[in-house]
């Protein structure tokens, strides 16, 4: 059985794929350009953001205000086995690919853990733990995660059951 997918970034665990994978052109929150695939300007030739610790004084507060539910440290420890590009640059591409395949699946995950924190109907809640499994699931290997299919299902599945549930629950969980 899969491990349940995390769903909170743990940046010491990542290999910084965020920081190459999207563009930063005209987003509020990023005060360097650069195009998607592209490493951040910030990023030191070792791969590590020299300005961490100064991130919103030096105008990228996005950078703070981001969350991966996971993706990034998924990625590089479980799927890459703790690989990284840093180590080996040919990784990069594929570490990037398989980050940008892997955030709306750990997106998915959040939204399950969020529903499961507020759904008291019994058979809502063991919907919910097929779907937490079935995410893992999906999110065992690079090759599980290109099962388009079965991410729809497990999409359509969420969108159903949000669908019954209270905003105002939701608010307050």
């Amino acid at each position: 059985m899969s491990a349940k997918l995390e769903t909170r970034a743990d940046c010491s665990r990542c290999a910084a794929l965020c920081c190459i994978a999207y563009p930063s052109d005209e987003m509020p929150g990023f005060s360097a350009s650069k195009a998607a695939g592209q490493p951040c300007p910030k990023l030191g030739g070792d791969g590590f953001c020299t300005i961490y610790e100064r991130r919103e004084q030096e105008g990228f507060s996005g950078c703070i205000r981001y969350e991966c539910f996971g993706a990034g440290q998924h990625v590089v420890q479980a799927l890459f086995e703790g690989r990284d590009w840093r180590e080996d640059p040919k990784l990069l591409g594929p570490m990037v690919e398989t980050f940008l395949e892997m955030r709306p699946l750990s997106d998915l995950a959040y939204l399950v853990e969020r529903a499961q924190a507020v759904v008291d109907e019994e058979t809502v809640s063991e919907e919910l733990s097929g779907l937490e499994k079935e995410l893992a699931r999906i999110g065992q290997s690079r090759a599980s995660l290109a099962d388009s299919k079965a991410f729809e299902k497990c999409q359509n599945a969420i969108r159903r059951i949000y669908a019954t549930i209270d905003p105002a629950k939701l608010r307050k969980s």
